[in-house]
């Protein structure tokens, strides 16, 4: 899953913010459950009032983390 979420944040630039966790770490804890992340990978995409949007558990494909990510960044005029 690492190329995937290095490409696309590379894509996304600046209009996404990837954060990641480790899910081992104790003090990772109180995040995944505030997102409802269980195992991993899990993704949580929130939307610019940080709103999670979509939840994914499990590897994803490029395509559905792209059009989760391109469903919550503004449109360029």
């Amino acid at each position: 899953m690492t190329p995937i979420v290095d490409g696309l944040e590379e894509e996304f630039d600046a209009d996404v913010a990837v954060v990641r966790l480790n899910a081992a770490e104790p003090e990772n804890v109180e995040l995944q459950q505030e997102f409802g992340l269980q195992g991993h990978p899990a993704f949580a995409i929130l939307d610019e009032n940080g709103r999670t949007t979509q939840t994914f558990f499990g590897p994803q494909s490029e395509e559905t983390l792209r059009a989760a990510l391109t469903a919550v960044v503004p449109a360029e005029n």
